[in-house]
């Protein structure tokens, strides 16, 4: 401890050695060659850290930030022994030259342990390879970003915070008219109705400063803007994004046109009107007779077993589609409970009336009731009779008949005598109406004088026949319902014996236009060619050209007669629908084109795998029309290319492209109907019946055919199946 005093007490003292110039035989060259060296390593050392301290603060994210301080320290610490073995020569401290190495040792070994202990972080650190193949993975899923980008279903939009459009898909353009370099940079609020603008900004920035994800329908009513002002309902879900590394917060925006989905909730919500009219109709029809048997439960305990009865009557009534059968139930129902008898009556066609049920408390006298019904039918003017009842559709309470009445409604002695055997004191004739329409009468008849009916019973017998009229309406629905049918089935089973017929005569007729109209055409060719071969020496050449001329004709209408009949007979085929590989048949063609045309050089590009479903038959014909037809109109084309393959969108489209003569697309609308041609007989040969023969298959595939050409360019069928 006291050398360690005395070697701290005199650390700066330098009279117990020499300078180091007198050390030795330095020469003056040799001593400042040694002087300059350790000065200049002394600045070396010095700079280092200062770069080292400056590149540490220039980058704060620098891997393993102690190492590069403490090999800061090491070289300050280097350079300090060489500025003190300058300084030596002049002043020999020799015990602080001592401290500041054992200083330097002891920072450089703790430097060796720290490079030892981060060692392994060190290796792991990424190498420009790393970085390289980083770059390329990073690029990969860019792709595979933009991959999904541009094939997602729904419109995409990028934003800023402050609503300025950074990107979209392919969706944004097709939904809303613009192309991207029209949006690119512009505020999103160009996509949104003008008077959506300034509440859409409120709620943008409200949105930017608390961002949260917000999926499809969040019971908003939302609009896009087309480029041509047009507007369609969107649904839009919201989601923010925050890069790596950037401050700034994107937002993604998926929009889906819901234009179909509003239009089916339109009509949706046009039959729930419809039907809550309905509803509402039957609700005031229900809520009268509630009304009624709620004010009969608050009056008597008999009006109690009132509603209880009509209760049981409406499930009798309901109990079958039959209403001969329910009416007859119902009026064993009434009887003795409500009347002492009672009768019910339809009324016809012709305005008469048909008895259909009729019940007495006394079985035994329901003969006699059917028996005065047939005797003694009841006059059609009769005041206060059944069918003032069915002229007025008013019902009529009889509180007490009267032997007057008695005798005026009556037709004879012996009609009065049988009536007062069944008993009449007081009655209720009730209509079976519903708006204009009477299907019938309820008669209800007391014979006991100790009784009468009074308002509160025609009440009831209203109500009651109210629910009757309700089941004879149902029923006769039913009925209705049941005949429509049968005489549907009818006339479909017409229909389609007139269909067979039709297509017997057009059988009829292709076997007539086959041989009756082929063997004069045969007669024309044959006999040309026999005057040119017999008697061609007695004709100048214009002699000729008429007869070849008459020939070609002939041979001409054969053909067309072939493909007429061709044509017709594509619509009475019937369908074998299966899956057939379109590719496969395309195959088959090119490969008997090239084969019967060797000198032709054509390419066919025929997409693998193609599989639909269809009848092989029928598409084989049409695809050989449209395959010939792309080999004939190529034929002056010295690089002839034909192409046959898919567009996959929301459905496969199917075309058969080729680099031919073309068309002008103004005489479209020619190209599928029969003897329609786009060049002349002389220019390319044919009947103009092959894409009628094309289209007319297409159709019985339900789907659609069209054409694509400019002239001089090629041109493209493409259909749907």
């Amino acid at each position: 401890m006291k050398q360690l005093s005395e070697f701290f007490g005199n650390l700066f003292q330098a009279e117990d050695w020499p300078a180091r110039w007198h050390c030795g035989t330095w020469t003056a060259f040799h001593g400042w060659l040694y002087i300059c060296s350790d000065l200049a390593l002394w600045a070396a050392y010095f700079v280092i850290p200062v770069f080292i301290i400056w590149f540490i603060k220039r980058k704060p994210n620098i891997p393993l930030p102690h190492i590069f301080w403490l090999f800061g320290v090491f070289i300050l610490f280097s350079g300090l022994t060489h500025l003190m073995d300058a300084i030596l020569f002049w002043w020999p401290a020799y015990r602080l030259s001592g401290l500041l190495r054992l200083l330097t040792a002891i920072v450089s070994w703790i430097t060796v342990v720290a490079i030892y202990r981060y060692l392994p972080a060190a290796l792991n650190l990424r190498t420009p390879v790393d970085f390289e193949k980083e770059l390329l993975e990073h690029k990969k899923s860019e792709l595979k970003f933009m991959v999904l980008w541009e094939s997602a279903p729904d419109a995409k939009v990028i934003t800023s915070s402050d609503g300025k459009i950074l990107m979209i898909n392919v969706q944004t353009e097709r939904f809303f008219g613009y192309q991207r370099d029209e949006i690119i940079g512009k505020k999103v609020e160009v996509l949104i109705p003008q008077r959506y603008h300034h509440k859409h900004i409120i709620d943008r920035n409200g949105y930017a400063e608390k961002p949260k994800i917000r999926g499809m329908g969040m019971g908003m009513d939302l609009f896009g803007q087309r480029k041509d002002g047009s507007e369609f309902p969107v649904e839009i879900s919201l989601s923010p994004v925050k890069l790596i590394g950037e401050n700034e917060i994107l937002i993604i925006s998926a929009i889906r046109d819901i234009t179909q989905q509003k239009e089916a909730e339109a009509k949706i919500k046009q039959l729930n009107e419809n039907l809550e009219q309905l509803v509402i109709e039957r609700t005031v029809e229900l809520e009268i007779a509630l009304k009624k048997e709620k004010t009969a439960l608050s009056e008597m305990h008999e009006n109690h077993h009132r509603l209880a009865f009509l209760t049981e009557a409406s499930k009798t009534l309901a109990s079958s589609l039959d209403y001969s059968i329910t009416l007859e139930n119902l009026v064993k129902m009434i009887t003795p409970y409500f009347a002492d008898w009672c009768t019910i009556d339809e009324v016809e066609e012709n305005g008469t009336i048909k008895r259909i049920a009729a019940s007495h408390f006394d079985p035994g006298k329901i003969k006699l009731i059917d028996e005065i019904a047939q005797k003694y039918p009841p006059h059609k003017n009769t005041r206060g009779g059944i069918y003032e009842v069915i002229r007025t559709h008013q019902s009529i309470l009889h509180p007490i008949i009267s032997k007057e009445f008695m005798a005026s409604v009556t037709q004879g002695q012996e009609h009065l005598t049988k009536l007062n055997e069944l008993g009449i004191r007081s009655a209720i004739i009730v209509p079976l109406n519903s708006r204009d329409k009477i299907y019938g009468v309820l008669t209800l008849v007391l014979s006991d004088s100790r009784r009468q009916f009074v308002e509160k019973d025609l009440e009831f017998a209203e109500e009651l026949a109210r629910r009757t009229t309700l089941a004879i309406e149902n029923a006769m629905i039913y009925n209705e319902m049941e005949n429509n049918n049968a005489e549907l089935e009818k006339r479909v089973t017409q229909r389609t014996m007139e269909l067979q017929l039709i297509n017997k005569e057009l059988e009829s007729f292709s076997y007539s236009v086959s041989h009756d109209l082929r063997a004069p055409l045969r007669s024309i060719d044959g006999f040309s060619n026999k005057i040119l071969k017999d008697y061609g020496r007695l004709f100048d050449e214009q002699g000729k050209d008429y007869f070849l001329r008459v020939k070609n004709a002939s041979q001409q209408m054969g053909h067309l007669i072939d493909d007429l009949l061709k044509l017709a007979r594509i619509s009475r085929i019937e369908m074998n629908m299966q899956k057939i590989n379109l590719s496969a048949i395309a195959q088959s063609i090119s490969d008997d084109l090239i084969e019967s045309n060797p000198e032709r050089k054509v390419r066919f590009h025929i997409e693998q795998d193609m599989f639909a479903m269809g009848d092989p038959n029928l598409i084989q014909i049409a695809l050989q029309n449209l395959l010939d037809n792309a080999w004939k109109y190529s034929k002056n084309q010295p690089d002839a290319m034909i192409e046959f393959g898919t567009i996959k969108n929301d459905q496969i489209t199917y075309f058969i492209r080729d680099n031919g003569v073309g068309f002008d697309m103004k005489y479209a609308d020619k190209l599928f109907g029969a003897f329609q041609r786009l060049h002349s007989q002389t220019e390319f040969e044919g009947t103009g019946i092959g894409l009628a023969t094309v289209q007319r298959i297409i159709r019985r595939h339900k789907g659609t055919i069209w054409a694509e050409s400019e002239v001089n360019k090629g041109t493209t069928f493409l259909f749907t199946l």
